[in-house]
């Protein structure tokens, strides 16, 4: 009496089975995506999604802070939830120092999903 595993008629079946798995897989692998999820990664891949963020960010500090101490400034980038804020020079800090809270409390109005926590001031190159 023979066993199944001798069987070569068992084998190919198994091996056809298992080929055909292989082949579903593959098969449903190359699906067409959803075109949301697509964009979704070009957007992300692209960084456009940072430069909106950053144009977004400008705009409200050029709101909060007011046009002249806005000229005098440049927003550096937000990280962990402090905003650095590159000023022309050490005068314009402190005064930025003094109204620290203000200017807060008017980012959080502008922009409530960019939870900016902190303000760090830097004196810096602004063009």
């Amino acid at each position: 009496m023979k066993s199944r595993k001798d069987d070569p008629v068992s084998e190919q079946f198994v091996d056809l089975e298992r080929r055909r798995a292989s082949h579903r897989r593959w098969f449903y692998a190359k699906r067409p995506k959803p075109i949301g999820d697509i964009l979704a990664q070009v957007v992300q891949r692209r960084g456009y999604a940072q430069v909106r963020a950053s144009s977004a960010r400008d705009e409200a500090w050029k709101e909060v802070a007011g046009e002249e101490l806005a000229a005098m400034t440049r927003i550096g980038g937000v990280r962990r939830g402090v905003m650095e804020v590159i000023v022309a020079n050490s005068l314009l800090m402190q005064e930025l120092t003094f109204r620290k809270e203000e200017l807060l409390a008017g980012l959080h109005r502008a922009l409530p999903e960019a939870d900016i926590k902190q303000l760090r001031f830097r004196v810096g190159q602004v063009s």
